[in-house]
């Protein structure tokens, strides 16, 4: 899986055109949001989404594997002792969000110590597409 980071112009119809281009060609989308201006979205092939989104003239800022993580549902707190695990070894979460699975989607600015650092979290997971 794959993070798809892109900037939209600020008009309307731009989630839409997006979310149509994807789906003409044949990229489904298993997560993500809207933030502003700012999307992020989870694709299972994140080259050919750039390409088909470039191609489109869409501002993609980034494609990156982002950590994958599974909280318990039942218990409240996870996503608190998650984040403050890495922020105790100074990892930031730069972006965070849910597929439609209910994985955690993480990207921070030290993936590799965060995969370390969040592998408790990694063994909740019902498939793994951790990085």
């Amino acid at each position: 899986m794959y993070d798809v980071h892109v900037i939209f112009n600020d008009t309307p119809g731009e989630l839409a055109r997006f979310g149509q281009l994807l789906g003409c060609n044949g990229v489904g989308l298993e997560g993500g949001g809207v933030f502003g201006v700012d999307a992020h979205f989870l694709v299972a092939e994140g080259e050919k989404a750039r390409r088909v989104l470039v191609d489109a003239g869409f501002n993609v800022q980034m494609v990156r594997k982002p950590l994958i993580r599974k909280l318990k549902q039942a218990r409240p707190g996870e996503l608190g002792e998650i984040a403050a695990a890495l922020a105790a070894q100074g990892v930031s979460i730069l972006t965070q969000y849910s597929d439609h699975a209910n994985h955690l989607i993480l990207l921070t600015d030290n993936d590799k110590l965060a995969a370390e650092i969040t592998e408790p979290w990694a063994a909740h997971a019902k498939d793994e597409f951790t990085s």
